[in-house]
């Protein structure tokens, strides 16, 4: 798995990230939910996805050490991948959910203040990930890895790509609304509330794939009840290379 998503960024990778970009900054283009100055944030966020790179390399070094653990038993790898794969999303999310609590706590703070820190939402601000967090982001995909067991060679280059459309899809400066969707899914401005200067460490509406885990622990905001014209970023003053390494 970390070797493929190693590969998405590998010429091919990165001219697949930007052809899915030039979607999202069409989407963004004809139905953007504020005006972005993308002359002046472009460049420092492609800064932060060259430095997501380089991070990524190095913790696939240290993840590539920690063993899958074995709780996949035969019957269990006898079912319909399908009905795994879904299995996998939601123990997967669910364990996401708690690790970015986590984060958000007096103690975790400093791993993910990076990623708050853009002042503008669009669907490449969400590339800031310091050091520590890129290795921690990678611990609930080995704890649920197993329950793909076995799993079809197909499905790592698709699932590095849905990381991918994940990220960019949560981040989107779009004014699209589905409350109902909402009620599973995140969306763009699902996610908006989180990203809030007024929410900051204490965050809100931390679930990734899904909803589910803000209404079931308390910790969901509705975003038709707070204003998402922002500001957003974070209160405190602290050098970007702080940020990045993670201290």
């Amino acid at each position: 798995m970390l070797d493929s998503l190693a590969n998405a960024f590998a010429l091919e990778g990165i001219a697949i990230y930007w052809g899915i970009g030039l979607v999202f900054f069409a989407a963004e283009y004809w139905w953007p939910s504020r005006p972005i100055p993308y002359l002046q944030v472009l460049l420092p966020d492609v800064a932060a996805l060259t430095t997501y790179q380089v991070f990524f390399v190095f913790a696939a070094q240290l993840t590539d050490r920690i063993p899958f653990p074995r709780y996949s038993y035969w019957r269990w790898q006898t079912l319909p991948f399908g009905f795994k794969l879904i299995v996998f999303l939601f123990v997967l999310d669910g364990m996401a959910y708690w690790m970015h609590r986590l984060w958000h706590t007096s103690s975790g703070w400093w791993i993910h203040r990076w990623h708050h820190a853009p002042t503008e939402l669009y669907w490449l601000a969400g590339v800031r990930a310091s050091f520590p967090q890129v290795v921690l982001a990678n611990i609930p995909y080995l704890l649920a890895f197993p329950l793909l067991k076995p799993v079809p060679a197909v499905f790592f280059p698709l699932y590095s790509y849905m990381l991918v459309l994940t990220n960019n899809w949560m981040h989107m400066n779009v004014t699209w609304q589905s409350r109902k969707l909402e009620w599973l899914f995140v969306t763009p401005r699902y996610h908006r509330v989180h990203h809030l200067r007024e929410i900051g460490r204490d965050g809100a509406n931390f679930g990734v794939l899904f909803t589910v885990w803000d209404r079931l622990f308390g910790t969901y905001v509705d975003p038709e009840q707070v204003d998402l014209k922002g500001p957003y970023g974070i209160q405190e003053t602290v050098h970007p290379v702080r940020m990045a390494v993670g201290i």
